[in-house]
């Protein structure tokens, strides 16, 4: 790293970030995580090292407003706590240049090794008959107005023409269960969900079970996902794979049967390690109040894996959608603040890593049978944030009686569950276009006069 002037080394923003980070969250990202991930050594003189870019960023990350409004903002708070501390931050120049020099590869390598360490410590406190529970989908996410962004993500056009804002797909791989991101891409909308899946199956493994909407139920996924050992249990759109032979599962059941997916001889041709033929399984239920759905998974045995438990599970799915407003409201990744796709990548990286850490902090307040998702996020990360100018300060042999305080306080913030509350879509109810005189469908059926509606 070059040495960043900003004042003294010795600056009291400098330190309190180079030895407590954000204090809070310094037990799930301590310091030999930085070391493991980047061991070079750092100038004498530097100040500005990764690892106080990385908090630097992290607290942007929790805040609404600019990095220089951030910072100023966080030591203001330090100050109030310990008024004898002088008031010298860093300047957001020194910051936009030594994240600038920061490589790509240190914050990939900091958000993998993390993943990898919180998955061995708790990839079996959640599992469905011994897998792990994943789910796959895109978001939206709009970008800060540039010419050099719009370029790199063009938006997306409509009937109305295209948009002036640069816009982005992010698809992340994520634990329905665990709150954790796996992985992700961030490419331009023109790029398909189903490219981004693609691309995501390798960091499956032997016995995982991936969960995803009808759009992700092609040839090549499925096939790609068993080629990796693992599992999957999909919704399957009422056009397709229906008019292929049947076979009674070992249920003895009407309402689901098996069929034998024959990849198209150009997929075999352009992928000849995937597997020719995929035996799937296909599930037809109604909700009360819905349309006739389908599901496709390769979890044949109807046995071991009931149709009631199947049909229940995929309804887990709805967790990502939760965990993407939480992603784009609550750390801010609908306010990102670089112009470059590489600064982009850098602080979607930094975002995501923070929501790793408080699902960390998450289960590590909870039982071994609960589960992180079950906790109120954004008042989790108010709780953090709150804690981290009293934890910065305090004597080292009150750190642990702080932190066991807020584990106490986190695992109190469940959420509440309402049965037969629902929150549905705008326009829900109504057909949508799709182009070239067809009209989908909506899943909601119509209300007949007088009577009620049911929720789901």
């Amino acid at each position: 790293m070059p040495y960043h002037s900003i004042g003294r080394p010795g600056s009291p923003t400098v330190e309190l970030f180079r030895k407590h980070g954000l204090t809070a969250l310094r037990r799930v990202l301590p310091p030999e995580l930085f070391e493991a991930v980047w061991p070079y050594p750092a100038h004498p003189n530097a100040v500005l090292v990764p690892s106080v870019v990385f908090w630097l960023m992290a607290a942007a990350a929790l805040s609404d407003g600019t990095m220089a409004a951030t910072v100023l903002s966080f030591w203001t708070s330090v100050a109030s706590v310990c008024p004898a501390t002088r008031q010298q931050s860093v300047t957001e120049e020194a910051f936009c240049m030594a994240r600038r020099a920061l490589p790509m590869r240190f914050f990939r390598a900091l958000f993998d090794t993390f993943v990898q360490r919180q998955d061995q410590a708790q990839a079996r406190r959640w599992l469905w008959h011994g897998k792990r529970l994943l789910g796959i989908d895109g978001t939206e996410v709009s970008l800060p107005p540039d010419k050099e962004l719009l370029k790199s993500y063009p938006p997306a056009s409509n009937k109305r023409g295209a948009c002036k804002l640069p816009q982005a797909l992010l698809v992340g791989l994520v634990g329905l269960w665990s709150g954790l991101c796996y992985s992700f891409v961030l490419v331009p909308q023109a790029q398909a969900e189903q490219w981004c899946a693609c691309w995501l199956a390798r960091y499956l493994r032997l016995g995982d079970l991936l969960l995803a909407d009808r759009n992700f139920a092609s040839y090549e996924i499925v096939a790609r996902v068993v080629h990796r050992g693992a599992d999957f249990l999909f919704r399957r759109p009422a056009n397709r794979f229906h008019k292929l032979a049947r076979r009674p599962t070992n249920s003895g059941r009407r309402d689901e049967w098996l069929v034998d997916l024959k990849l198209p001889a150009g997929l075999r041709k352009r992928c000849p390690h995937l597997p020719a033929v995929v035996t799937v399984r296909i599930l037809e239920y109604q909700i009360p109040g819905y349309r006739v759905s389908w599901l496709i998974t390769s979890l044949t045995d109807a046995r071991t894996y009931s149709y009631d438990q199947v049909v229940g599970l995929y309804h887990q799915r709805w967790n990502q959608e939760t965990m993407h407003r939480e992603w784009k409201h609550t750390l801010q990744l609908s306010n990102l603040r670089s112009h470059s796709p590489q600064g982009l990548r850098k602080e979607v990286f930094v975002q995501l890593t923070l929501n790793n850490a408080v699902r960390a902090i998450q289960a590590e307040a909870l039982p071994c049978e609960a589960k992180p998702l079950s906790l109120k996020f954004l008042d989790t990360k108010r709780l953090v944030v709150a804690a981290i100018p009293t934890m910065a300060l305090a004597p080292l042999e009150q750190l642990p009686a702080i932190y066991a305080s807020l584990l106490r306080k986190i695992a109190t913030l469940a959420i509440d569950v309402r049965p037969g509350r629902s929150y549905p879509r705008a326009n829900d109810g109504k057909p949508r276009n799709k182009g070239h005189g067809k009209l989908v469908q909506p899943a909601r059926l119509p209300n007949p006069a007088g009577v009620t509606p049911c929720h789901v």
